[in-house]
């Protein structure tokens, strides 16, 4: 029997370590009652922030479709961690209005909250997937709207045509913050302040709302324990603090898909052929990776076997 790779080592560590911090979990909301309960309560917290961080580090779909979102659509750090935050807090929500309406409202069954999750886990699937292609139809629009007012100009050193991402007149144009004159090399280092345009709420809300709805499997762990213990105030907090947890894990996967943006950008200098080659490739796979990652994800988990 051959022994997992590096990556299949990582993962299964992260599996047995939240199997692991489950029961510890379980254990946290029962001394809720015993002991101290203030104490206790700082260290269920304490706990469920732990889960949360080592959770996101796992195989899942919110690291992966927030990092491609912020790569693909040249958002800026502090963007990422916002688009983080908000989805991991959506999420959090999504597992408290699960318990909240089926097991409170509705005294509906543990199978029956399960049944209800997975269906919300297939339509996150599905909604990354729509998403994902929303987003590569609007790079591939944007690219061809883009070749076709491209001016027929030549880049420097290079002999191929040069393509300009933004919009034209007949002698200047501004570029990631930046102007220069028709006919001038465009010198794309690139840093935070020069990609920071206007928010695009409407993407952004597609986005964390498509991987929030997805309750987290821990969270909904935490909140039935707590109210079979009468304290569902504070698996409440509990998840909230997992939550926190996750979306610093993500916000700093994000932080540094968008690093290896901004290197491969400033490998090729100051070549404007260069940097929109980067820029095309981060939008259109981006895009694709969304696209594929949700397509995947669906399909598997129509199947007797969820993916993760």
């Amino acid at each position: 029997m051959h022994a997992p790779g590096l990556v299949g080592a990582f993962f299964s560590w992260v599996v047995d370590t939240q199997q692991t911090m489950q029961r510890e979990l379980a254990g946290a909301v029962k001394r809720l009652k015993t002991g101290n309960r203030f104490a206790a309560a700082v260290a269920l917290a304490g706990l469920s922030f732990l889960y949360g961080v080592v959770h996101a580090l796992g195989p899942g779909h919110g690291k992966t479709v927030i990092s491609s979102y912020v790569v693909a659509n040249e958002e800026t750090v502090r963007r990422g961690v916002i688009i983080s935050f908000i989805a991991a807090a959506i999420q959090a929500m999504t597992a408290v209005a699960v318990i909240g309406v089926f097991a409170i409202a509705l005294n509906a069954s543990g199978l029956t909250i399960k049944a209800w999750s997975l269906q919300l886990e297939s339509a996150s699937y599905a909604l990354i997937a729509l998403v994902g292609l929303w987003l590569l139809v609007g790079q591939l629009r944007g690219l061809w709207r883009r070749w076709r007012s491209a001016p027929a100009a030549v880049a420097v050193g290079a002999g191929i045509p040069q393509v300009d991402f933004d919009d034209h007149d007949a002698h200047s144009h501004d570029h990631h913050g930046h102007d220069h004159d028709h006919g001038e090399a465009c010198h794309h280092i690139v840093d935070a302040k020069a990609v920071s345009g206007p928010m695009s709420w409407r993407k952004i809300m597609a986005v964390v709302f498509s991987v929030g709805i997805r309750p987290c499997s821990g969270a909904i762990l935490v909140l039935v324990f707590a109210l079979t213990q009468g304290l569902f105030w504070a698996g409440v907090v509990a998840t909230f603090a997992m939550a926190f947890g996750t979306a610093l894990t993500v916000a700093a996967l994000a932080t540094l898909a968008l690093s290896s943006r901004e290197l491969a950008l400033k490998l090729g200098g100051k070549s404007g052929a260069w940097a929109d080659a980067v820029w095309t490739t981060c939008a259109i796979g981006g895009a694709t990776l969304i696209l594929l990652f949700g397509a995947t994800l669906f399909v598997a988990s129509l199947g007797p076997a969820r993916p993760f």
